[in-house]
């Protein structure tokens, strides 16, 4: 049976931007999440355009977590999956940008909001996987949503490079494409900073 919350799907987003945001503030005066200072390790090198560097690390892990490595296919990190999403954000921006952001804080503070004491991006694998598929399985719509919608652009992203195509059993297309210079491919990020 499906928990209904009274809200929207964007009123969710926002309740759970202003509830993250609420559990951040606890986090800067020490009281239930210290420190933040690992977001830059899991960025590495990377630069998000439109997503802050907590943002984007999480996207990196989730992003991660949701493909997985398999067989000869190329790792997210070296498809760039998450720095494609956030380009692709950069060029949309909006709503999709906004509910992504609401999205990607909620998922970072999803587990202390259900009793845990740690963080997404500070969760083992194997623990934000978990997380994850809770996230899936959610009786709440909105949650599934979420989960949802950042799966969606991860394999999105993630199976637009052409390094797993043959992987799905795709040949590529019979038509050359065109070099498009605004687009989200890997060619137009640049090297990493």
């Amino acid at each position: 049976m499906q928990r209904h919350t009274g809200l929207s799907r964007r009123g969710f987003l926002k309740a759970g931007g202003a509830t993250a945001a609420g559990v951040a503030v606890l986090g800067l005066a020490g009281v239930a999440v210290p420190g933040g200072e690992h977001y830059g390790e899991i960025v590495g090198d990377e630069r998000p355009g439109v997503l802050t560097e907590k943002e984007f690390a999480v996207l990196i892990l989730a992003v991660d977590g949701l493909i997985g490595q398999a067989g000869d296919l190329p790792s997210t990190r070296e498809t760039r999956t998450a720095a494609r999403i956030d380009r692709e954000l950069s060029l949309v921006g909006g709503q999709l940008l906004e509910d992504m952001k609401a999205s990607l804080l909620y998922l970072e503070y999803r587990p202390l909001l259900g009793g845990g004491l740690t963080r997404f991006t500070k969760m083992a694998p194997g623990e934000r996987l978990g997380l994850l598929t809770e996230l899936q399985h959610s009786g709440d719509v909105l949650e599934r949503s979420i989960y949802a919608g950042i799966r969606f652009m991860a394999v999105f992203f993630f199976y637009t490079d052409p390094r797993a195509w043959a992987h799905m059993g795709y040949g590529g297309p019979l038509v050359s494409p065109k070099f498009f210079p605004g687009g989200n491919r890997i060619e137009n990020l640049g090297a990493p900073a």
